[in-house]
């Protein structure tokens, strides 16, 4: 059974490969500003923070990348109905499993900034990641590549589930510990930095809300192409999120001095 998703559409999979490359180029910038603060100040919140935008950054470019593949094979075959390539196929969980990566350096860093420096509390966060990793690769998730599978984008949509939980415990308690900070600060502008960090998770928690928004959207209607609206809300929560980390983490003098006029 084919799904009106394995075919290309100049409508519906352009806007989505033209938004994710601004998105990735938008993330880069913010993540390699980061990294430069980290050479000045060789910390290793700096360092992690940066390697997490990394990886989100890596994760947007695969995605992107997947999609381009379609683009010049549909192109290559005279732009005809073309089912998605390997490369789109594959770049899915791929794209999947480098979130993990930014959990886990997201992780440290929150660790090391409001919590008690333990490195070994992301073992168990590190494992469970890796077994999602494994589950998100499993062709039955119909990432598009077997059309003799029958019915099995309930089980993509399982497993997004199962992805979603992760990372929302992993948010809920990086948020938990921002705002718990943030409630203690004494200093006006040390707490809105750590409210900007809390308010960023939860951005976290609202980007794969969105990405099962869309796989239920094509469990409800296989004939949808998919992309929908939820994917574009998505990317753009995840652009906000990096910027807060920015704001909050990096404080820049133009953000403290309209703290300081509050």
């Amino acid at each position: 059974m084919a799904y009106k998703s394995d075919f290309f559409s100049i409508f519906v999979h352009i806007p989505i490969m033209s938004f994710e490359l601004i998105t990735a180029i938008i993330l880069i910038i913010l993540g390699t500003a980061i990294f430069i603060r980290w050479i000045d100040r060789r910390t290793r919140p700096t360092l992690y923070l940066s390697l997490a935008l990394f990886s989100i950054t890596i994760a947007v470019f695969i995605v992107f990348t997947g999609l381009f593949s379609w683009f010049l094979t549909w192109i290559i075959s005279g732009m005809g109905a073309v089912y998605s390539p390997d490369l789109y196929v594959f770049s899915l969980p791929l794209g999947y499993s480098f979130v993990v990566g930014y959990d886990i350096f997201l992780l440290l860093f929150t660790i090391h900034i409001f919590s008690d420096k333990n490195e070994k509390k992301v073992i168990p966060v590190a494992i469970i990641g890796a077994i999602l990793i494994i589950l998100l690769f499993l062709p039955t998730n119909y990432w598009g590549t077997n059309e003799s599978l029958g019915d099995p984008v309930s089980i993509r949509t399982l497993t997004l589930g199962l992805f979603l939980v992760y990372n929302m415990v992993i948010y809920i308690i990086l948020t938990n510990y921002a705002f718990r900070e943030a409630k203690h600060a004494d200093k006006k502008v040390t707490r809105r930095a750590f409210q900007a960090i809390g308010i960023g998770q939860i951005l976290n928690i609202l980007i794969f809300i969105m990405f099962l928004g869309d796989a239920i959207l094509l469990l409800l209607d296989p004939s949808s192409p998919g992309y929908s609206i939820f994917v574009y809300f998505a990317w753009t929560f995840a652009l906000v999120a990096t910027f807060l980390f920015y704001l909050g983490y990096i404080l820049p003098n133009w953000f403290k001095k309209i703290i300081e006029k509050e």
